[in-house]
């Protein structure tokens, strides 16, 4: 038998019973007295109910741990023969029994990290010996179950691992637990082309619902891309040929392509020589090569407009991409106009002034010498920066 002890004082022995504890003359007579508990509190607990059944005593001895209850403990001792790992409850010093299939994580990190040995463990079963069986997995599973109840109230996005195609949608899995599922409909941000292409991919997404009669979290990526395209707008390059696909059949007024799986934008027609003959040829999922032209905004929504030919691209927004390209990651020295309470930053001779609250100037006025340049966002026109104290190019 392979045991490892965390404790060598305790779990000297893996039986039924506890034969440690000190029996009155009347339980040594009856040779019929066990004791099943083999927690270090099992002196304590005979005492109080032999005071008890005397009627000496009116305390509360039970310890008992309640089916479905959860308990932080401590890992103690690693049965490899049994594949069983003993462990102890932090409040009570109750000792739970886990199987290995209801641990999540590698045995051996038990051994070498000392911090691991701590976890949350949910009660599955008690036994008429005592016994309590845990689980780590069902602790977790529950904990994940509110990460995502926390994930839809807040609005935020997470990671999952698509695991199954089946009818209507997938089957993902977040954090190797929860089994949640994503409609079809709401796997790409317009159409899936190929619904076997996504088995095994990570997709980013958001809770749309729960589905409450069969306890089933509804996960959308096309939320997700409406949730964050505020911040990943600004990700767009004007100076990079695209390869898109088009997301449904040619429109009147011109078609639409997306990008990287994420952005779609609309090529007018008046983008092709004879759109009217082109359109005809054009399909759902046919690749183009294309540009951005130009991103708008109206009602708070942004707008992505694509062109065919690089020359077409919205003069300003390509000064501001050369910006970037120029510029961010990079180090400048800069000039200080109080009056303006702004400082003004030479990039290649051109400068760029940028304007500040008047206690940011105070607080760096001729503090470091340098900006670098860590975002440019062509779209909205900003330019953000660090105080450094010296080049880090």
């Amino acid at each position: 038998m392979t045991v490892f002890n965390f404790d060598e004082s305790i779990f000297q022995s893996t039986g039924k019973y506890n034969t440690s504890v000190k029996l009155t003359e009347s339980d040594l007579k009856s040779k019929k007295v066990k004791i099943y508990c083999k927690e270090s509190y099992a002196q304590e607990m005979y005492n109080i109910l032999i005071a008890h059944n005397n009627g000496s005593s009116k305390q509360d001895f039970r310890k008992d741990l309640q089916e479905g209850s959860f308990h932080k403990v401590r890992a103690k001792t690693i049965n490899y023969a049994e594949r069983m790992l003993y462990a102890e409850t932090i409040d009570s010093g109750a000792t739970v029994t886990i199987p290995f299939r209801e641990f999540s994580k590698p045995l051996e990190a038990l051994a070498q990290e000392e911090a691991s040995r701590e976890f949350l463990v949910m009660i599955y079963k008690a036994n008429e010996f005592g016994e309590y069986f845990a689980s780590e997995k069902k602790a977790l599973f529950v904990s994940y179950k509110q990460e995502l109840f926390d994930h839809l109230s807040n609005e935020t996005w997470f990671e999952v691992k698509i695991t199954r195609l089946i009818k209507g949608g997938y089957l993902a899995l977040y954090k190797k637990e929860v089994e949640c599922f994503i409609p079809g409909s709401h796997a790409a941000a317009n159409v899936v082309h190929n619904f076997g292409d996504l088995l095994g991919k990570t997709l980013t997404v958001m809770v749309d619902n729960h589905d409450a009669a069969n306890n089933l979290f509804i996960l959308s990526y096309k939320k997700y891309v409406t949730h964050s395209m505020p911040l990943m707008i600004s990700e767009l390059q004007f100076d990079k040929e695209y390869v898109g696909v088009l997301t449904n059949r040619p429109y009147d007024f011109g078609v639409f392509v997306e990008i990287d799986s994420y952005y779609t934008g609309l090529i007018h027609k008046s983008e092709f020589e004879n759109y009217e003959e082109v359109s005809k040829k054009l399909k759902s999922g046919d690749k183009i090569n294309v540009y951005v032209k130009d991103v708008t905004t109206k009602n708070n929504q942004y707008r992505v407009v694509l062109t065919l030919n690089k020359e077409q691209v919205n003069s300003e927004k390509m000064q501001w991409q050369s910006l970037r390209n120029r510029t961010e990651n990079h180090s400048f020295r800069y000039s200080i106009d109080e009056a303006k309470n702004s400082i003004s930053i030479n990039i290649d001779g051109e400068n760029f002034e940028v304007s500040l609250r008047r206690k940011d100037l105070e607080r760096n006025l001729n503090r470091y010498p340098m900006v670098k340049v860590f975002k440019v966002d062509p779209i909205n026109k900003r330019l953000r920066f660090e105080f450094v104290e010296e080049t880090e190019d």
